[in-house]
């Protein structure tokens, strides 16, 4: 679940929606990872929430300073939320799938590979 952005995607509204449609797609284990920004991403990224979403300039100046990862304080707290989801939504930390979660075949349905040209 990436990546989780600070004041935008960390509510618990958008937690709550997203795992749920994780969840409904059959999946066995959530990992939430929160924004990283790294040099270049990040000057990128701070001029796009200065144009879009100037009122989290300060949150993001409070929570990244001039580092590329959220506290691991944030980071715990973020997971133990998303957990929390996923139990109410019947997935489990250690993976177990509930009775009634379809299983994802490893192979697509037909008899052969089609490798797709990235250019």
């Amino acid at each position: 679940m990436a990546p989780v952005l600070p004041g935008i995607t960390d509510t618990a509204e958008h937690i709550e929606a997203t795992v749920a449609a994780i969840a409904a797609a059959g999946a066995g284990s959530i990992t939430p990872i929160a924004l990283h920004l790294r040099p270049g991403a990040r000057e990128w990224y701070l001029r796009w929430l200065a144009a879009n979403r100037p009122d989290l300039l300060g949150l993001y100046r409070e929570r990244y300073g001039d580092r590329s990862y959220l506290s691991r304080t944030y980071q715990r707290e973020l997971t133990a939320r998303v957990r929390l989801a996923a139990a109410r939504h019947g997935i489990h930390r250690d993976g177990s799938q509930p009775e009634g979660r379809r299983e994802i075949s490893e192979r697509p349905p037909g008899d052969s590979y089609t490798q797709l040209a990235l250019l």
